[in-house]
């Protein structure tokens, strides 16, 4: 057999690609995949707004039927104000997981939040409404908190504008009523601590206490009573930790006696997240959350208050709101 006839033609190679009828199915694939997809964006979309708009709506009854409660003569006229009658948390705040101070895990506000009055932070205990108390707290400032700074206790507190407060600073002790927004010190001394940096005694460890009994408080620093005096203006309401003028702290060892004791340590909370007892959802849990009140006379008529309640939030980089309208007579 010679060499020519021994050649063969070697079979056609399988064409490369898809044929038309694989094509036609991928593409039908595709399309199929893309409308699950949108379908399944399109409904988190929906869910997500419908949550937004349902949380909304419940600040925004919660406010309305507060205001219900409330002394007529505290409906004051104002656009765009701070919710009444409403405690909310303020302020980043977590559990932190440090030695080497005494303390261990400790509830720490780490950044500010936008002044109302003086106030930059605070952190509202578990419980409703408390009338007579004994309240003690270890706090301590932060070194990196700036000038004019200070830091303490509130009780009593119904909204960020109405509460009392013992506090402590560079200066001293205070015991201030804050009424309709305005600060009234209640009694002051000039027990100062040193800012030396980062060994001055301000940036320890303060045990703080206030006793409330009717119209009488009676407020301790380090176990050493400081003041009693009497007040009528508020006589029940939350209690908390606050901060004032941008001050950065912490607060570990909370109590309260009610006949029994109560403790907070933060040892068994999850360190990087808010302890899960204190959360007090607010409008501004939602994504840019604010929430704004208005007062006027209704019709003219000072007997008759029209209040609109207002909470806005971000969605999808849209800012949305809805807002909630009653009349409430003296």
């Amino acid at each position: 057999m010679n060499d020519r006839s021994a050649r063969r033609t070697p079979p056609a190679a399988p064409a490369a690609g898809f044929t038309l009828t694989e094509t036609i199915i991928t593409v039908g694939l595709v399309a199929v995949m893309l409308a699950v997809y949108s379908m399944t964006l399109t409904s988190t979309v929906f869910l997500r707004r419908s949550q937004y708009n349902t949380l909304a709506a419940n600040y925004i009854q919660e406010e309305l039927d507060t205001l219900r409660t409330l002394p007529f003569a505290e409906l004051l006229t104002r656009t765009n104000g701070n919710f009444l009658g409403v405690a909310f948390q303020r302020g980043a705040w977590a559990v932190q997981n440090v030695s080497g101070d005494g303390q261990n895990k400790r509830l720490v506000m780490s950044a500010a939040a936008t002044a109302i009055g003086d106030g930059t932070g605070v952190a509202i205990l578990p419980g409703n409404y408390r009338t007579d108390f004994t309240l003690q707290a270890k706090v301590k400032a932060d070194v990196a908190s700036p000038s004019g700074w200070g830091a303490g206790l509130v009780f009593r507190y119904r909204d960020p504008e109405n509460y009392y407060r013992f506090r402590y600073a560079a200066g001293g002790n205070a015991l201030d009523k804050v009424y309709h927004g305005t600060v009234t010190t209640l009694w002051s001394n000039s027990d100062t601590c040193t800012t030396t940096n980062p060994s001055g005694t301000c940036w320890t460890w303060q045990t703080l206490e206030v006793a409330a009994a009717g119209t009488s408080i009676t407020v301790k620093r380090a176990g050493t009573t400081l003041t009693t005096l009497t007040d009528t203006t508020f006589t029940t309401g939350d209690l908390g930790i606050q901060s004032k003028s941008g001050a950065l702290i912490s607060a570990d060892d909370v109590s309260v006696t009610e006949g029994s004791t109560t403790t907070w340590n933060f040892e068994s909370d999850t360190a990087g997240a808010f302890p899960t007892a204190w959360q007090r959802l607010s409008c501004f849990d939602l994504p840019g959350g604010n929430c704004t009140l208005t007062v006027a006379d209704y019709l003219g008529v000072s007997t008759m208050k029209q209040v609109t309640v207002t909470v806005s939030w971000k969605d999808g980089g849209s800012t949305r709101s809805s807002s909630g309208t009653t009349v409430i007579s003296q």
